[in-house]
């Protein structure tokens, strides 16, 4: 799974796949990125290797796109993995993803 930051705002590529999250955006369009998760209510972004992400609303648009039954179970798993991993914030609310310049 990923979120795509473009020039029309975000959206959440590939949401049937649990096993990975990053934030992408073109290379010019980088300063780009934490205006559009703020104005999209997705997250914020520091300027750092990773953004924080809101889970329900990132659980929201996922689940508006292709996935399988088996899906809730798979996301579940991804966000215990990332509480495992220090990922999560402290009160479970957002997660932590890696942020990547296509």
């Amino acid at each position: 799974m990923f979120v795509a930051v473009t020039q029309d705002g975000i959206e959440v590529g590939e949401p049937d796949d649990c096993r990975s999250l990053d934030v992408r955006a073109a290379a010019g369009d980088m300063a780009a990125v934490d205006a559009a998760l703020r104005a999209g209510g997705l997250g914020r972004w520091d300027g750092g290797a990773e953004a924080d992400l809101d889970l329900a609303d990132l659980r929201r648009r996922a689940q508006t796109g292709a996935i399988s039954d088996s899906w809730p179970a798979r996301w579940d798993a991804m966000v215990g993995y990332a509480r495992g991993k220090g990922w999560l914030s402290a009160d479970g609310t957002t997660v932590r993803a890696h942020v990547v310049a296509l």
